[in-house]
């Protein structure tokens, strides 16, 4: 409860089988027989907490440990609390996350729940970045943005971060604007209350890049990415969202370097 009402907007994360010390943590791990079945905790949850709290609880091995993560997500309707009596706490009980310490919601924290009702949302449309603009050093990828609360959002930085299927990370490409190309400091991109915008969205490329892509003389690869999109608003909130199994593609003087490394010929057409 306390972790779906924080005011982080990403998903919050419960680590089960680390101890905290004086000196630091330390991963002591769960024993693999004594994993609770998600479905378990779903039913607790569901019983006594309104609205729904969406989450997953899975098995995670860490250096021959095992770990209970719970993957709290899609938490935007803010407040979260006991809907009837339950053990010690009564109905009503709401729980805050504040940094590393849960507490009693007050009353500016309902009013922040409340003002801030709705949510930005990110949505790729597409599952392919296409370096494609090498005289602007671009690539875009089609994107909507929606604002559904009831103030302006003004996003005023991003990256695009690009991660193979082991979850590391590959490149990353600063925002340089949605449907037209502005340098990165200058980007903004302004959304009224219940607005939404459609478009592509430009960010920044390089040829360095096809070779952490694995990109070959042809602009192509076999491989798939995961793509985050990463973006601020001017209230340095933050918001993210990821797609999977995405592709890459090149063309242009980007491939020049991919090409002098197989020692193949260039005609560069952009200098």
């Amino acid at each position: 409860m306390a972790m779906a009402n924080s005011r982080y907007d990403g998903d919050k994360f419960i680590i089960v089988g680390v101890k905290d010390r004086p000196e630091g943590k330390e991963i002591k791990g769960i024993k693999p027989e004594e994993f609770i079945d998600s479905s378990n905790y779903q039913q607790v949850i569901l019983n006594n907490i309104e609205p729904e709290i969406q989450f997953d609880y899975f098995k995670y091995e860490y250096k021959g440990t095992v770990l209970g993560v719970f993957k709290i997500h899609g938490t935007e309707n803010k407040p979260y609390m006991l809907k009837k009596k339950y053990e010690r706490l009564n109905e009503g009980y709401c729980m805050i996350r504040k940094g590393s310490m849960n507490a009693l919601a007050k009353r500016s924290d309902f009013d922040y729940m409340y003002l801030n009702k709705g949510q930005f949302e990110i949505r790729f449309l597409e599952q392919s970045l296409h370096a494609i603009y090498d005289a602007d050093g671009c690539a875009s990828i089609e994107v909507a943005f929606s604002n559904t609360t009831n103030l302006p959002i003004t996003i005023i930085a991003g990256e695009l971060l690009i991660r193979n299927k082991h979850g590391e990370e590959l490149t990353n490409h600063p925002i340089y604007g949605l449907n037209k190309r502005a340098d990165n400091a200058d980007f903004k991109l302004a959304l009224s209350p219940k607005s939404e915008v459609v478009g592509h969205l430009f960010v920044g490329f390089s040829s360095s890049q096809p070779l952490k892509l694995n990109i070959d003389e042809y602009g192509l690869c076999d491989e798939k990415y995961d793509f985050e999109l990463l973006l601020m608003d001017a209230r340095h909130k933050k918001y993210s969202a990821t797609i999977r199994q995405c592709k890459v593609f090149v063309d242009g003087d980007f491939l020049w370097k991919v090409k002098q490394l197989r020692g193949i010929p260039h005609k560069f057409r952009t200098h």
